[in-house]
């Protein structure tokens, strides 16, 4: 189905995002107040400039399975999860349970635990990877892929996609949603900061391609002949709502790596552990090289992971491993000639003082194994495939523009004129639209994510009437603007 619909009055929108906007601020006074308190603290007044929208973030409290209350004493039901870091849901028992007696008996070491030797096996046997390590952000986790990367070709420059966002060092953080008069010619655009503070040098190692376009991607990969290092790829692009790939173009992807010779990046931030018992690996059924995970593999407890196969990884133990650089499939045999690796290096760093510490360790051993387990899966799909299908019904009974999506229990209601395939055809989402629907939500106890980039996941926690509270809500919001 198109995202087809009646234009909805401009006036109309306005009216309703003003008077929805206006009840935010009378129902969450004690937010606008820790607001103003935290701006004399902290740049934009939160810890991290995800956290802030107009006019003012709600300051939470506490939680519980699917829902949050904020510092007024309101109760959501959560869809938001924390940008998808709780699959698991808030304070899921078993968690909570066994946090309390890791706090009780030591939470950091710098030495080594067995869960996490079990949680790595574990890693292991659902994404198909020789050899993991633990991080503590997903940041982390696609920077020490990239360097291991690098460090296994030789190769400095790498390719990352339109739109996407793998976090916020440098190599990264570029692209991400480049203004329109910025981008370039679609099939070969222009590498656009999305940050002041990041060295030119960075940013001409970072090769941009759109996403779901596999022969411009050739054509770029020609342009950059033995340049590559690595691809990373979201298997579904999130930064830009919901954004499957096209059929056919993950395994494209995996059939130009290896021809190139170039490492393949899946990164599984959001989507590991959560589309799947495996992530996108089993979902999609494409392995790549490497992969990284975060958010929902800790049961909100901070944490990062980065994985694949053996010769790859390996270089974090020697750089021998780069010697096998040919067995990739590469027509480029120069690469050790052409080497970046400093002088005297023997082997990739990867380091940090609270990689796989106990608290960290407990928790995604425990969410892995007892939470999210294989028959987890099947009632997730189904409440996901549920809220779509009653959002998009809304949509067509109303005539709205638009169109409901979700890829496992990820989804989001996409305001845009036709369906979205990359972040140029997102530029033409209606933000005034969504922020009409965002706040309406809230005021009536459904938190979504505070962006519309972002989208709504589902946690084993969620319930059938969360559903239908969502999409009763959601209905009335049409109904008023077509009233």
């Amino acid at each position: 189905m198109t995202a087809t619909g009646h234009e909805v009055s401009r006036s109309r929108i306005a009216e309703i995002g003003a008077r929805e906007e206006e009840s935010y601020r009378q129902r969450t006074r004690r937010s606008a107040e820790l607001f103003e308190r935290a701006r004399r603290s902290l740049p934009l007044g939160v810890a991290s400039s995800f956290q802030a929208y107009d006019p003012y973030p709600l300051f939470m409290t506490d939680a519980q399975g699917s829902r949050i209350t904020d510092a007024d004493g309101n109760e959501y039901i959560d869809f938001d999860m924390a940008f998808g870091v709780l699959a698991a849901g808030h304070s899921h028992p078993l968690l909570a349970e066994a946090l309390q007696h890791r706090v009780a008996n030591g939470t950091c070491y710098t030495f080594p635990v067995e869960d996490g030797i079990a949680l790595a096996e574990e890693i292991r046997a659902r994404f198909g990877a020789d050899l993991v390590r633990f991080s503590n952000s997903g940041t982390e986790a696609t920077m020490d892929a990239i360097r291991v990367a690098r460090g296994y070709t030789g190769r400095e420059k790498i390719i990352k996609f339109e739109g996407g966002y793998h976090g916020h060092h440098d190599d990264v953080l570029v692209s991400i949603q480049p203004p329109r008069d910025a981008m370039g010619p679609v099939e070969s655009p222009n590498t656009v900061p999305a940050s002041a503070g990041i060295p030119r040098s960075r940013i001409a190692e970072t090769v941009i391609a759109p996403f779901n376009e596999p022969d411009m991607l050739a054509g770029i990969l020609d342009a950059n002949q033995g340049q590559i290092a690595a691809i990373i790829v979201e298997p579904v692009q999130f930064n830009i709502g919901v954004v499957p790939p096209k059929d056919g173009y993950l395994q494209r992807l995996r059939e130009l790596a290896d021809e190139h010779g170039i490492v393949l990046i899946f990164d599984e931030v959001k989507t590991g552990v959560v589309l799947a018992w495996g992530g996108a690996y089993e979902h999609f059924g494409v392995k790549p090289d490497l992969f990284c995970l975060a958010k929902s593999i800790g049961g909100g407890i901070p944490i990062g992971a980065f994985g694949g196969r053996r010769e790859v990884m390996a270089v974090i133990e020697t750089l021998e491993g780069s010697q096998h650089f040919a067995g990739m499939g590469g027509a480029v045999g120069t690469a050790v000639e052409h080497s970046t690796i400093p002088s005297g290096a023997t082997r990739v760093a990867h380091l940090g003082t609270f990689n796989g510490n106990p608290l960290s360790m407990t928790a995604g051993l425990v969410t892995l194994t007892q939470i999210l387990t294989k028959d987890a899966y099947p009632r997730l799909h189904a409440m996901a495939d549920r809220l779509t299908a009653g959002s998009q019904a809304v949509l067509d009974e109303l005539s709205l523009p638009g169109y409901a999506i979700n890829v496992g229990p990820k989804g989001c209601v996409m305001f845009t004129p036709d369906r979205v395939t990359n972040y140029r055809d997102f530029i033409g989402l209606d933000a005034d639209l969504w922020a009409a629907s965002f706040f309406y939500l809230a005021n009536r106890g459904i938190l979504l994510p505070p962006g519309p980039d972002d989208q709504w996941t589902l946690s084993v926690q969620h319930s059938d009437a969360d559903i239908d509270r969502y999409i009763e809500v959601f209905r009335d919001f049409g109904r008023e603007l077509v009233a």
